[in-house]
């Protein structure tokens, strides 16, 4: 084990980049930050790239675990930590700098449990309109179709940020109007078959794209076209941007995704059906992002019939 230790070292072989590099790319900026959370946590000022996480054990883990949650942070991202440091102890195993008794002792740390609170929330339909009208006031004509594409994309799609940050114009078709999801979360593929009037913003801001690349990009300040691709970062500040001009109340571009969600249960769709176009691989999950009206639910109730 020594031998292997120090042979890796001498190359150089980084457990961070190994771990990250088998996540879907939409994953990976998510899981660094937790890593270097929980780097800090475990040693001041040190870093995910800096940290020795061969030498991670048991006792580590369990730290960082009540840390979190002494901090109050909500128990899904206490968990999603949790998914980091056992993924990280589980490819320093595959690269025989951790014995398998440790890795075992980490792996039985338990998930935090609780109510998650079901933090955030569905908008509106008026809400969802407020949006795009705001893309229309912008001055620029390219960045009005991009940003109403944005919308009407998270809207009518359910991606996750990252997703859409990741897509190509390749992955939508302009004939069939399915949009195709190629590194989901988990490296999930999936297909969504979008409505007229996500095809139409889509189809409206293609128009200015070349026939490969990213479908959505940055502009410059002239509105010409960037030619990367905007980052997960970017998207949320148009969005952040959006939201002020429309004068809403806070969200995140994951209350989008919930807001599909929600309208595609409130119209009566299968939840099986919902959550394989979502992406999840368990119903309990999709059923975590139904933000449902009261009122919906006390309608439904008077409704039952016997």
């Amino acid at each position: 084990m020594a031998r292997l230790k120090l042979a890796a070292k001498q190359h150089d072989v980084s457990i961070v980049d190994v771990y990250l590099n088998g996540l879907a790319a939409s994953g990976r900026k998510s899981m660094l930050s937790l890593l270097n959370h929980s780097a800090a946590i475990l040693h001041t000022g040190k870093k995910a790239a800096t940290y020795d996480w061969s030498q991670l054990r048991y006792e580590h883990v369990s730290k960082v675990r009540v840390r979190l949650l002494d901090q109050d942070y909500a128990i899904a991202t206490v968990n999603m930590a949790l998914a980091a440091l056992k993924g990280i102890a589980q490819t320093a195993f595959n690269l025989q700098l951790l014995d398998a008794d440790s890795l075992g002792r980490i792996r039985s740390v338990k998930r935090a449990k609780g109510d998650s609170g079901h933090k955030g929330r569905a908008l509106s339909q008026a809400e969802v309109k407020l949006l795009i009208d705001a893309a229309s006031e912008h001055p620029q004509p390219l960045r009005q179709k991009r940003d109403r594409a944005i919308v009407l994309t998270l809207c009518g799609a359910g991606l996750r940020v990252g997703e859409l940050a990741a897509l190509r114009i390749e992955d939508f078709c302009p004939v069939t109007h399915v949009l195709t999801v190629r590194q989901g979360k988990g490296r999930k593929y999936r297909q969504i078959a979008v409505n007229t009037a996500v095809a139409n913003a889509v189809l409206g801001w293609c128009e200015a794209l070349a026939t490969q690349g990213p479908l959505f990009t940055g502009l410059h300040r002239n509105g010409q076209l960037r030619e990367r691709a905007l980052s997960s970062a970017g998207i949320t500040t148009i969005l952040w941007q959006l939201g002020k001009v429309a004068e809403l109340q806070p969200f995140t571009p994951h209350d989008l995704r919930r807001t599909f969600i929600t309208r595609l249960l409130e119209q009566g769709a299968d939840i099986n059906i919902v959550r394989q176009l979502a992406g999840h691989s368990d119903i309990s999950t999709t059923a975590l992002y139904d933000k449902r009206s009261k009122e919906i639910q006390a309608a439904v109730s008077r409704a039952l019939a016997f």
